[in-house]
């Protein structure tokens, strides 16, 4: 199996595991999802970069590494333009934002 689809088969996974931990923990815990959620969505984030610079054989610079962590989703949209360039990052961009849309109505389906 392709390693970018695991990657997108774990954050849908993610996705209703984290949908469940807001129902079950109490409203005052919900600093530390967030903190949880926004390390992994970065940590996934790199993950598919990484595979997709490795299929298209393109670098995934260090600095980019590091802006990613940081930025985590935004740095994905910055990743596709880089890597792709202007028309083909907007087709990709749609696609992402698509499948952001998908892992939303996951986390909150699992509600």
């Amino acid at each position: 199996m392709d390693p970018k689809r695991i990657v997108l088969i774990v954050a849908g996974v993610f996705s209703a595991i984290l949908g469940l931990f807001v129902v079950v923990l109490q409203p005052g815990n919900h600093r530390i999802i967030r903190l949880i959620s926004l390390t992994c969505i970065s940590l996934l984030v790199l993950a598919w970069c990484h595979f997709d610079s490795l299929e298209r054989r393109q670098p995934l610079y260090p600095w980019l590494r590091g802006v990613i962590l940081f930025l985590g989703l935004f740095a994905l949209f910055i990743y596709l333009f880089k890597s792709r360039g202007l028309k083909q990052g907007l087709l990709s961009s749609g696609w992402a934002l698509i499948s952001l849309f998908g892992l939303f109505v996951i986390t909150m389906s699992s509600n």
